[in-house]
């Protein structure tokens, strides 16, 4: 029988290779205007596939012979897209929580993982004098590989820590440049970052144990330890990781909210005061008490700024300044003042508190709530019961 067959923890292998490869080639080929989101996010789909299709090809039984005698240089190839997934992570991380992706020079340091890549691959090929399609396999049986593995987990993990890094600065920041934080604070991507960090720390884990058991009990390490199921789990956390990643991100809608980068690092940065006039004051004042624009549950900084002819550096200084809150701080008040009124309104008594809170700008039930009370020492329905009795 020559058929190839695969076991059951080739599938999940294959599965993976299969949802991110479909959802890849859909996303690149879907128009998505300016937004370099879902492009990096392709991108980094593709990296997951060909990981799982490297590791198929090198630990799949029946799939490894059949990859070393018909396409041994897919292993060179599949390789790389280790040495990718990192600055992958990094830059997909950056679009999905900012409009605009500005690199900096500090941001060369991306390019680090493919440049190791080139220099063992010019070793690679120095070093093992063979047909060139079969080197790159002698490389990855040599006596010593697991060290280069070593080299290539290390420089995941620090990858996917700076990926967190990011997520976790802009959370630190966010009430500076938006009236609502709970849709835009991505805890699902940090939780899915941390998941690639986990994963990537046990792929660590579980090599450096192999390289110690193996120093010290040579063979007998198979007695005791099995690196093979280590490896199998690592595969299937893999698959829920990947699966969650796809739910949330191509389902979530938020990324038209996104605030500019650059506006924002100039807004978090500032370490001078800004002069700004009374009359810019009186501006402001006049524009949130006539025109109201914090009704908009989607209100940025930046879109204040615009409405009141100010940069969002100058208005972010002056509400700091001026009444000693953050923006987030500050719309809510208006916010806080309007649901109140609601709240005591003859004329809206018939409508829930949910829909009267959603009407004065807010955009999350739990938020409010936790809001209104931190701010009025009682819940929304105890306030409302000072002059009505209606259904929550």
């Amino acid at each position: 029988m020559k058929t190839l067959l695969f076991n059951s923890h080739d599938i999940v292998l294959l599965v993976v290779c299969y949802i991110c490869f479909l959802f890849a080639t859909t996303t690149l080929f879907k128009r998505h205007k300016s937004d370099s989101t879902h492009l990096w996010l392709a991108f980094f789909l593709l990296s997951q596939a060909g990981i799982s299709a490297y590791v198929l090809a090198l630990y799949g039984e029946s799939f490894h012979t059949w990859s070393v005698t018909n396409i041994p240089w897919v292993f060179e190839i599949l390789e790389l897209t280790f040495w990718l997934e990192g600055p992958l992570l990094v830059l997909y991380t950056r679009s999905a929580i900012y409009q605009q992706l500005q690199l900096k020079k500090t941001d060369l340091l991306l390019l680090l993982p493919l440049l190791i890549y080139v220099v063992i691959l010019i070793i690679v090929k120095i070093k093992f004098e063979a047909d060139q399609e079969i080197d790159f396999l002698l490389f990855l049986r040599s006596e010593n590989i697991q060290y280069y593995e070593h080299l290539r987990n290390i420089i995941r993990i620090g990858f996917s820590f700076w990926a967190f890094m990011i997520i976790q600065d802009y959370q630190n920041k966010i009430s500076v440049a938006y009236s609502n934080l709970e849709s835009v604070n991505y805890t699902w991507l940090k939780r899915l970052v941390v998941g690639f960090i986990v994963l990537r720390v046990w792929a660590e884990f579980y090599l450096l144990l192999f390289t110690v058991t193996s120093l010290s009990f040579g063979h007998l390490k198979a007695d005791f330890i099995d690196f093979n199921l280590m490896g199998i789990l690592a595969n299937y956390g893999q698959l829920i990781l990947i699966s969650s990643l796809l739910f949330f991100a191509l389902s979530d809608p938020r990324n038209i909210h996104r605030v500019n980068k650059e506006i924002f690092e100039n807004i978090v940065t500032t370490s001078k005061k800004i002069t700004y006039s009374p009359e810019q004051i009186m501006r402001v004042c006049n524009h949130m008490e006539k025109q109201r624009p914090y009704l908009n549950n989607q209100l940025k900084i930046d879109d204040l700024a615009q409405q009141v002819s100010l940069s969002p550096k100058l208005l972010s200084n002056l509400i700091n300044r001026e009444f000693n809150v953050n923006f987030f701080e500050y719309i809510n008040n208006y916010r806080l003042k309007e649901v109140c009124s609601y709240l005591i309104d003859p004329a809206m008594s018939d409508q829930s508190i949910i829909d009267l809170a959603f009407l004065a700008g807010y955009n999350s039930k739990s938020s409010f709530n936790r809001l209104f009370k931190m701010e009025t020492n009682k819940t929304p329905s105890q306030y409302r019961k000072d002059g009505f009795i209606t259904p929550y």
